[in-house]
């Protein structure tokens, strides 16, 4: 009996070796897969309007950044995304000097007040940003951020739109770009590999 328990033990473990193999395999392939499709964006610095005053890309770094774009009267998938993020950011909090940024590209009712109180809801250190719709063309341009309006009807609009969560590293590059559906222990991960 003793020696079917072992066996079942051994079996067990070697179980959850491979299968926490295959998962750290999947996600960097993943990754490559959609670094490789984002190579021709460039990422980079920007500045934008947040609650107080302009804030840039480099203003955090040192740090590794977070972004997500997205906007506020999103009716799920902004929030799910936005509430991983924070969950993760949580999890970090002791290993990494860390950063969260929602990029909104609603200025026409996402505005620096609104986002004021609607990002650090997910987390402390997530701060809301926006600008005028040229700008913020140009910023989700350079990141490969799909987003277009969709009307309801005359007063009512969402906005379809890419849901990922972009990786800026410490010197400010894109290091990585995780798909919606991933947990907030897929996205410590992943930035563990920067520190």
């Amino acid at each position: 009996m003793k020696g079917l328990v072992k066996a079942l033990i051994v079996i067990s473990l070697a179980f959850l070796a491979a299968y926490g193999g295959a998962k750290a395999y999947r996600w960097q392939l993943e990754n490559k897969q959609i670094m490789a499709e984002y190579a021709g964006y460039t990422g980079g610095d920007f500045t934008l309007q947040g609650p107080d005053g302009e804030a840039s890309l480099h203003d955090f770094e040192g740090r590794v950044v977070l972004i997500y774009f997205g906007y506020t009267y999103c009716p799920d998938v902004c929030p799910t995304s936005l509430s991983v993020m924070g969950q993760a950011m949580k999890l970090l909090e002791s290993k990494a000097n860390i950063k969260g940024l929602f990029i909104s590209f609603d200025p026409e009712r996402d505005t620096p007040e609104k986002l004021k109180n609607y990002a650090p809801y997910f987390h402390p250190e997530i701060t809301g940003l926006t600008s005028s719709a040229p700008r913020i063309l140009e910023v989700t341009t350079r990141y490969g951020v799909y987003y277009k309006k969709v009307e309801r009807d005359e007063k009512d609009y969402l906005i379809d739109h890419t849901s990922r969560i972009y990786i800026v590293d410490q010197q400010g590059k894109l290091a990585g770009v995780i798909n919606h559906g991933a947990t907030p222990q897929d996205i410590v991960e992943r930035v563990k590999r920067l520190l």
